[in-house]
């Protein structure tokens, strides 16, 4: 066995406990914490069913459905979790244009949530075929991917 000193396994070990308590994840119950939980259970849905398109996910037209009403019933929720102008107690990577661009952002979540509707408008009768709903989670793809843009460092 290896002798190692008392002092250099004392700092080792001190050096671990304080890296341990060094992470970027903010408070779960903070506004922080809850939109970003939001926002990666949407992500939880549409990841699965962009896959399915693209033939990385096996097709599933009761989990391309079910994954559809499920960010439908999220499209709603994280908005009322962004910081107020000024009042960002923990670290986030929302631009200034959130608060510089009011209207500009109102339109852009109003945007998401209308494309997110029709996805689920088109998938709640039943599809046949993940052709019938392409359309629509590319325009909720897009949706997305514009407001980040705009909006996320």
């Amino acid at each position: 066995m290896i002798a190692v000193p008392y002092r250099k396994l004392v700092v080792a070990l001190l050096l671990g406990a304080a890296l341990a308590g060094c992470n970027n994840e903010p408070d779960p119950n903070s506004h922080e914490g809850k939109r970003q939980a939001l926002f990666k259970q949407m992500l939880r849905q549409t990841e699965p069913m962009s896959g399915m398109l693209t033939g990385r996910v096996t097709p599933s037209m009761g989990e391309f459905m079910n994954k559809a009403d499920t960010l439908a019933q999220l499209a709603d929720q994280p908005w009322e979790h962004f910081p107020t102008p000024g009042d960002a107690p923990e670290p986030n990577r929302t631009k200034d244009t959130v608060w510089s661009d009011p209207e500009g952002f109102a339109l852009a979540i109003d945007d998401f949530k209308t494309k997110v509707a029709d996805l689920h408008a088109v998938t709640s009768v039943g599809i046949k075929s993940l052709d019938q709903a392409a359309d629509e989670l590319r325009a909720v793809q897009q949706s997305c991917k514009s407001c980040h843009d705009s909006y996320r460092q």
